[in-house]
């Protein structure tokens, strides 16, 4: 399930395009501003399995219009102007507790204190009518990240590296991924067909890199490398379903690897729930 939240500024405001912390940030306020006891399992807990926790959540880039553009590194919107995320989760008890929280909130702050919104409008997305039927019937689908998907691997001297689309190792490292969430998530260990591949032809010809900093100019800052690509997906229903809400890849409650079915049809199905102009800077 997803809930899409659309924000109106209450004066001109810039945003920088490295904004992945302040709205993970915000979205755990928000849980927290119903149910301070539930954010605080959330933030301190999750799912786990062999020692990696999963939030069991992820959110998108920030989609904007109205006039708002990309400026030297930051997002400007100007007053009275529409911005807005979407964020998704399998975790029932989490979507409550946001969608609760936002009920208890009037204005919002996104990264500087004078970054103010009012919440607009709240949308709850139920999962696209290609999920319906029998679970484990194998689909195929095309899709678009609607954040960047996020693959890494330990090198031989204990480095993390962050791998890209031209990467032979990340269909399996995607699969591997989404297999040990689904099995912290659900408890068992999932036997579904799944596949995942880039579309080569987009690769070659455009740029899909991205580069994201988190908590920018803080001690704590870090760099992610992520890819922007369309992909083909196939596998059993439930798993599709499942990746949908939870998201592809590694750091999904930091903003990465949410997706959307593409609306070109492959075997009759396919949409796209966002279409607007959106973040980082693309």
């Amino acid at each position: 399930m997803r809930v899409e939240v659309n924000l109106l500024s209450l004066r001109n405001i810039r945003i920088s395009l490295n904004y992945n912390y302040y709205l993970s940030s915000l979205i755990y306020k928000i849980v927290g501003a119903y149910s301070k006891k539930f954010a605080r399992k959330l933030h301190s807990g999750g799912f786990s399995f062999g020692g990696k926790i999963f939030k069991a959540f992820t959110f998108s880039k920030i989609f904007y219009f109205d006039g708002a553009h990309v400026e030297d590194g930051k997002i400007f919107i100007p007053e009275n102007s529409e911005i807005s995320f979407l964020v998704s989760s399998p975790y029932e008890e989490f979507v409550k507790n946001f969608a609760l929280g936002l009920t208890k909130i009037d204005k919002i702050w996104l990264g500087e204190k004078n970054n103010i919104f009012e919440l607009k409008s709240v949308e709850v997305i139920f999962e696209p009518d290609v999920f319906d039927g029998d679970l484990m019937e194998i689909i195929e689908m095309r899709g678009v990240f609607i954040s960047p998907l996020v693959v890494s691997k330990v090198d031989s001297l204990g480095r993390k590296i962050y791998l890209g689309c031209l990467d032979a190792d990340v269909p399996e490292l995607v699969k591997e991924n989404l297999f040990k969430k689904f099995l912290a998530f659900y408890k068992y260990t999932p036997e579904d067909h799944f596949e995942f591949t880039f579309l080569m032809d987009y690769v070659m010809k455009h740029d899909w890199r991205k580069l994201i900093t988190i908590k920018e100019g803080t001690p704590e800052e870090t760099k992610v490398k992520g890819m922007l690509a369309p992909f083909l997906i196939k596998g059993t229903r439930r798993m599709l379903k499942f990746a949908w809400e939870i998201g592809l890849g590694e750091r999904n409650s930091m903003g990465f690897g949410m997706w959307d079915i593409k609306r070109d049809k492959v075997n009759g199905t396919g949409e796209n729930s966002k279409t607007k102009e959106s973040g980082y800077g693309s």
